[in-house]
């Protein structure tokens, strides 16, 4: 059997990175994978050659995580033994197991499962011709959370992170004919972890993105950055392999074409003034892009937009703009929540943001698959995109949830940056104001602006602390978090009148102020609603009183000083395990403008109704 080589383990871990090949491994010995063996994402996988695994998986669930307690042949799942009737004793076969269609979670698969966190098995085989000179990667848009991956029965390494993609060279592992890839996913968080344990949505096990076997040349295109520099279209290409150093390279993009020569490094800078149309809400103009190199060619359609601040003004294609958004979970409408998002789930949850009158989303608070991006691109919706670096939870000073963090934030921005919907950076979500948080997100921006300096940094900030007192009933509440130095758009998330003792016309006693001389924005705000559920608007969970909040919170926003922007609490309903309430939430969040089956709320007219006089504005 082919062994797991130190040129293809390389090939799938981080560069610059030093690893040890694997281990021989007697039959029986402990199954577990070298933890220095971390996956990586391959760049730009929607532009390559490719063969879905998704479809039919078998799995099995390993409540007591058994298979890694020990060297025992009766649980070793990743072996797929297949003994005589008369021995030796194994206690799985996978044949017999269950099926599961993929890419989805398992709490929406079976009842059983619904509130499971823990491991779980999966296993498929697929047949594999290889063309002599190709590389061949294993390629996960996403697991969720820890997974260990093992190819026809050799362990290739692991990947923590559930909203990340990852990716192995199992080129030697493959052989002609029948393969079979084995995954066990962990949804377990620990303390350290990035979210941690504890979050306000449903932790969705599973393989819950696309699985690709993806074929690639030993020399390649690797990646590419294209983009807007003030009014200078410029592009970056990296090329792979032994062969990528003094390359031509062209790039066409619409009617302009550019060409160069790659360095010793294979990389290459290539810029002109832009002369064609740039993409906006109003207008969302895609180009078609072509790379030739090496004698391949790659594609993707790119559009062509800038987004800068000036004082406390947001500008977009150099012109002032008022975000018109809404949050929302990476959560199909449906009646059985779930994190499999296909094209025509995305398209129709993103339909009701441009229905609802958004030139804005706020994806939150985890990366969300590139299908949600690629989708935004196409319909004219401007991105907020953000880590789960999420509340006070995660551990400031532990150097190991840092480097997960990092690693987190490299792979969205690398996977995402060539999408030109998105406007914003998000480093976290409601994080207390201490020196070892404020260390921590500042060594998430450093590397963002390193490898992006075309987008905005954003943060969602806690609301501080009552600073002005009462004065002549009003309530002044001044942003003096010290991030806001670093930060170029300054966001705040408050719950007047709902986690707050005030009712929704006292709303009008709050006032909202700061001294950074930078644009602001209400990136939450909201209150539970049950959809149908009617009575006098005074009364809470009525689609009433959420109704009163958001006339309240539009009062709010248009008398606050430089705001340039809205993103409320929440496009729709979603799963959330921490809410109780057994009558108006039955373990849904409840804060959405419209109910997890669709159903508008009042609320959601009351919004459209502001958002259309703001676009008539102009």
């Amino acid at each position: 059997m082919a062994r797991l080589t130190r040129r293809s383990l390389l090939a799938g871990t981080a560069a610059g990175a030093v690893f040890a090949a694997l281990p021989a491994r007697a039959q029986g010995n402990i199954p577990v994978t070298d933890p220095a063996v971390q996956l990586r994402p391959l760049p730009q996988l929607g532009a390559r050659r490719k063969t879905s695994l998704d479809g039919t998986w078998r799995y099995i669930l390993d409540f007591y995580n058994t298979a890694k307690r020990g060297p025992n042949r009766r649980r070793m799942f990743w072996q797929n033994f297949r003994p005589a009737p008369t021995g030796p004793l194994v206690e799985y076969d996978w044949t017999e197991s269950p099926a599961i269609e993929l890419p989805t979670d398992w709490n929406s698969h079976a009842a059983e499962l619904q509130w499971y966190n823990g491991p779980i098995w999966f296993r498929r085989t697929f047949a594999h011709d290889p063309i002599p000179g190709k590389r061949y990667h294993l390629a996960f848009e996403g697991a969720n959370y820890h997974s260990a991956v093992w190819v026809n029965t050799e362990a290739v390494g692991e990947h923590e992170g559930g909203f990340t993609p990852f990716s192995v060279d199992v080129t030697d592992l493959l052989r002609a004919g029948e393969n079979e890839v084995t995954v066990c996913v962990d949804s377990r968080h620990h303390a350290g972890a990035v979210p941690t344990d504890y979050t306000d949505w449903q932790n969705y096990g599973g393989i819950t993105r696309s699985v690709w076997l993806v074929e690639l040349e030993e020399s390649r295109i690797e990646d590419w950055f294209v983009r807007l520099e003030g009014r200078e279209l410029v592009a970056e290409v990296w090329l792979a392999g032994p062969e990528r150093a003094g390359q031509a390279v062209t790039l066409t993009l619409g009617g302009q074409r550019l060409s160069g020569r790659t360095d010793g490094d294979g990389y290459l800078r290539l810029a002109r003034r832009n002369r064609l149309p740039l993409w906006s809400p109003e207008r969302p103009m895609l180009h078609g892009m072509r790379i030739d190199a090496l004698g391949q060619t790659v594609e993707d359609r790119i559009g062509l937009r800038t987004i800068a601040t000036r004082g406390r003004e947001v500008l977009f294609n150099a012109a002032p703009v008022f975000l018109r958004g809404i949050s929302l979970h990476e959560e199909p409408i449906g009646p059985v929540g779930t994190r499999r998002m296909t094209e025509a789930d995305a398209r129709r949850l993103l339909g009701e943001a441009k229905d609802l009158g958004c030139n804005f989303v706020r994806l939150a608070h985890y990366p969300h698959g590139e299908t949600m991006l690629r989708v935004a691109d196409e319909l004219g919706l401007i991105v907020w995109a953000e880590i789960p670096v999420y509340w006070e939870h995660i551990q400031y000073d532990n150097p190991t949830t840092l480097a997960l963090a990092r690693k987190t934030m490299d792979a969205m921005v690398r996977r995402d940056r060539n999408r030109c919907a998105i406007g914003m950076w998000s480093v976290a979500n409601e994080t207390p104001i201490t020196d070892a948080r404020n260390a921590f997100l500042r060594a998430l921006i450093a590397d963002t602006r390193a490898l992006d300096k075309t987008r905005l940094m954003t943060a969602a900030l806690n609301k501080n602390v009552d600073v002005g007192g009462v004065q002549e009933g009003e309530s002044v509440f001044k942003v003096t978090d010290p991030l806001g130095d670093d930060l170029d758009l300054l966001a705040i998330n408050q719950y007047e009148a709902w986690y707050s003792s005030r009712t929704p016309d006292q709303i009008a006693e709050v006032s909202y102020t700061t001294d950074y001389d930078k644009p602001l924005m209400f990136s939450e705000f909201g209150a539970d609603a049950l959809a149908g559920h009617m009575g006098p608007r005074e009364h809470l969970w009525t689609e009433g009183y959420q109704a009163w909040l958001y006339e309240e919170n539009i009062k709010l926003i248009e008398r606050t000083p430089g705001c340039v922007g809205l993103s409320p609490w929440v496009l729709k309903d979603f799963r959330s395990p921490r809410r109780w309430h057994g009558k108006f939430q039955q373990y849904w969040n409840r804060k959405g403008l419209i109910s997890e089956t669709g159903q508008r709320k009042q609320a959601f007219g009351v919004l459209r109704d502001y958002y259309l006089r703001k676009a008539a504005e102009g």
